[in-house]
C-alpha cells in the first residue's frame, strides 16, 4: 500500500521561498510586457502571458506543495534559463522579428534602467528563477534521500 506523504514543514518553507521567487520574476515580466507594447506587440504578449503562467505553480507552491509541482517548476525554470541566455547570446540585428530591433538584452533599458542598473535587473529575474530550480531540485533530492532511508 502505498502512503502519500505531505510535506514537511522545512518543505513548505522552502516551497513558499521559491513561490516568493517565482511571482517576483514574474511580476518584474510585466512592465517589460508594456515597455515592449511599442515596438513589438507579439513579444509584449508573448512576455504577459509567459508570466501569467508562472503565477498558477507559485499558487501550488505556496498552498500545496508536491513533488510533481516541484518537478514541473524545475523543469521550466530550466528551460526558461536556457532560453533566456540564448535570447541574450543573441546579436540585436539577428532577429527583427519577435525580439524586436532592441534584441533582447535592452529589455531593461527599455525600462529606461541604462547600463550598469540594468544588468543588475537582467541579473535579478535570472537569479530569482535560478533560485526556484535549485530549490526545487533541493526539495526532491531531500524527498528522495528521505523515502530511500525509510
Amino acid at each position: 500500500m502505498s502512503r502519500v506523504r505531505t510535506a514537511t514543514s522545512r518543505d513548505l518553507r522552502v516551497s513558499r521561498g521559491v513561490a516568493v521567487a517565482g511571482a517576483a520574476a514574474a511580476v518584474l515580466h510585466v512592465p517589460l510586457a508594456v515597455a515592449h507594447a511599442g515596438s513589438s506587440l507579439p513579444l509584449a504578449g508573448v512576455l504577459l502571458v509567459m508570466s501569467l503562467v508562472c503565477l498558477p505553480c507559485a499558487g501550488h507552491l505556496w498552498r500545496a506543495p508536491s513533488p510533481r509541482t516541484w518537478t514541473t517548476v524545475a523543469a521550466v525554470g530550466g528551460a526558461v534559463l536556457l532560453v533566456h541566455a540564448a535570447l541574450l547570446a543573441t546579436p540585436a540585428t539577428a532577429s527583427p522579428g519577435l525580439v524586436a530591433p532592441a534584441g533582447h538584452a535592452t529589455h531593461a533599458t527599455a525600462l529606461g534602467l541604462p547600463g550598469p542598473s540594468g544588468d543588475v535587473a537582467l541579473a535579478a529575474v535570472s537569479l530569482l528563477t535560478l533560485a526556484q530550480v535549485v530549490g526545487c531540485l533541493a526539495l526532491l533530492l531531500r524527498r528522495e534521500a528521505q523515502s530511500t532511508v525509510r
